[in-house]
């Protein structure tokens, strides 16, 4: 027997599906490896396919509207930069430190 699942909880694995395909999908071609971008990369993978997991095992079922947006919010900018969370974060003003330092 499954459980049953809303339709707002389906919208929400969704989401949170798409965003963590666009993030394992990601090539560097070329660009300057950061690890604090790699870090963040790997917790936000790991948590929205966590989130996928739970709704679909059931485990997940208070789902509440503003955090649907807000994952949606970030799913749009992350497949806007294609995967590149370090191009997502750059308006504000998060960069690397060679960066700073030498200036092009």
């Amino acid at each position: 027997m499954t459980p049953h699942i809303s339709l707002l909880a389906l919208a929400h694995a969704a989401v949170c599906a798409i965003l963590c395909f666009s993030l394992i999908n990601y090539q560097r071609d070329g660009a300057r490896y950061r690890r604090w971008a790699s870090i963040l990369s790997y917790v936000m993978i790991v948590a929205s396919g966590g989130v996928v997991i739970r709704v679909f095992t059931g485990s997940y079922v208070d789902i509440d509207l503003a955090e649907f947006v807000l994952n949606a919010a970030l799913c749009a900018g992350v497949v806007a930069m294609r995967g590149n969370v370090s191009r997502l974060l750059k308006p504000f003003g998060v960069q690397s430190k060679d960066k700073e330092e030498h200036p092009s």
